[in-house]
């Protein structure tokens, strides 16, 4: 099986059937569809079983957050590479497994494939383009995990999402894998939609606050700061020039139907 598809949901009703069907629309069918859900007392289990096909793996139980629902998806995946399409998320078009796949086909080494996501949001939406990610800056920029796919050995060599970590496990995993030295690839296209109004957005104190703890295991606190530094006089003279940050453009893009 090429893919396995990881979906973490709780109470997930209302927003579950867009993921759902971005996923069922898809051309590619290699892949099997795993739910992590914690619980939940709406309908969310419902629209989860109308998954029409065998490829569906399910565990509703409570959790310890979204990383250790995370972490069970990987422990149930079969497939070569995993993607993690939570319930508010939404792939681009029908199109994104089969040009993932044939990508794959092409580079069959790659460990890591990422490409761009589009941040829905109230006041605009907002193009993530990747392409300038490196082992060198990763660690000032990230990448999102819904433009990221993963092969499921990764996981043995890296680890899993680290549990200390609330909202930026994610953003840690990402650097422990630039640091190992994985065969990381990007792909110029766009793969997921994404909402705001998750933990990372809810609370920016938190994050920060969070996120710097996760740098400082790789690198000490002065060089952080120098690092961080130098990334914000880039930012600011890219603004400049270019009228946006790095990696971030505004769009129309409207969600996917």
């Amino acid at each position: 099986m090429k893919f396995s598809i990881v979906t973490v949901c709780w109470n997930s009703a209302e927003v579950l059937p867009k993921a759902m069907d971005s996923l069922r629309m898809q051309s590619f069918k290699d892949y099997e569809w795993i739910v992590i859900d914690g619980g939940s007392t709406d309908r969310t289990m419902d629209i989860v079983r109308s998954f029409a096909g065998t490829a569906l793996k399910w565990i509703s139980e409570p959790d310890h957050g979204i990383y250790d629902a995370m972490n069970k998806g990987i422990a149930l995946a079969r497939g070569e590479y995993l993607f993690f399409l939570n319930s508010d998320d939404v792939l681009y078009d029908d199109k994104v497994l089969e040009d993932v796949n044939s990508f794959l086909k092409n580079k069959p080494d790659t460990e890591l494939l990422y490409g761009n996501v589009v941040n829905l949001r109230a006041d605009g939406n907002l193009l993530r383009n990747f392409s300038h990610i490196t082992s060198h800056n990763i660690i000032e920029d990230g990448i999102c995990h819904q433009a990221i796919f993963a092969k499921r050995a990764l996981f043995k060599t890296v680890g899993e999402f680290d549990q200390r970590f609330k909202i930026n496990a994610d953003y840690d995993w990402i650097i422990r894998v630039f640091n190992s030295g994985a065969r990381c690839a990007y792909m110029n296209r766009r793969i997921a939609f994404f909402l705001d109004g998750g933990a990372h957005s809810l609370d920016k104190t938190y994050l920060e606050k969070e996120r710097k703890a996760v740098r400082l295991q790789y690198i000490g606190r002065h060089r952080l700061a120098l690092r961080l530094f130098r990334a914000r006089i880039f930012n600011r003279l890219h603004k400049i020039i270019r009228g946006h940050k790095p990696g971030i453009l505004r769009i129309t893009d409207g969600r996917s139907k």
